[in-house]
């Protein structure tokens, strides 16, 4: 097709040469060719040099709803968790003060706080129940986990079987005595005791586990009844 086109373009441009006699001599036929090539190239040069126009790249983050959603969960948590006793007495655990919550989480887990500095308690100078009591009285209302695992506690204050909305509880490695869990009123009247308890953790507490006896099984089995797992 190019060499028609040429041939084409030469032609024509042989018609368009005045005659030799006119011009004192004739165009050859490879000089119409030249010409015809020369003219088929210029029609195809760019009409301009100026690059072509490129948009810069923009980058974009994305996040995802469920790690935003994630975020905010861990975040709520965290702001109605205390870790001292002295930051569950805070203002800040008072629902009725202005952007006060409700202490959700005592996670108090080998922990000085439960030393007793009262000189009239018997257990004063170790871990002893007495302040984790007052902490409970004053704002366990809307509790849902507690940990005082690894104190080495006598004892467990009979608060924390009255509030009602506690789902977890970790007394593990403590020194607790049979009379502090009463297993009996879980057991038999599950809306007046913990009625919310999923969880109680009691492993490493020798005199629960040994004055069970044969019946450990069967409160097991009690307790997973009225949907509690324990843990011995």
């Amino acid at each position: 097709m190019l060499a028609a086109s040429l041939r084409r373009r030469a032609a024509a441009a042989l018609v368009e040469t005045p005659s030799s006699s006119a011009r004192g001599g004739g165009e050859t036929i490879g000089r119409a060719f030249e010409r015809a090539f020369d003219a088929r190239a210029s029609s195809r040069a760019p009409t301009s040099c100026s690059a072509p126009r490129v948009r810069p790249h923009q980058s974009r983050s994305f996040r995802s709803s469920s790690s935003s959603g994630r975020e905010e969960d861990a975040r709520a948590s965290e702001e109605t968790t205390a870790r001292t006793l002295l930051d569950a007495n805070s203002k800040r655990f008072d629902p009725k003060m202005p952007r006060g919550v409700a202490l959700r989480a005592l996670l108090l887990s080998r922990s000085d706080d439960l030393r007793c500095v009262d000189v009239m308690c018997q257990w004063v100078g170790d871990a002893c129940a007495c302040r984790l009591a007052r902490a409970l009285d004053r704002r366990g209302e809307s509790l849902k986990t507690l940990d005082v695992s690894g104190n080495a506690l006598r004892a467990l204050p009979s608060v924390v079987w009255g509030i009602q909305s506690l789902e977890v509880l970790n007394a593990s490695d403590n020194a607790l005595q049979p009379r502090d869990v009463p297993f009996d009123d879980l057991i038999k009247t599950p809306k007046e005791f913990a009625p919310s308890l999923r969880v109680l953790d009691l492993r490493r507490n020798v005199a629960i586990v040994d004055a069970l006896g044969d019946s450990l099984r069967k409160v097991v089995d009690a307790m997973a009844a009225r949907g509690v797992r324990l843990v011995l």
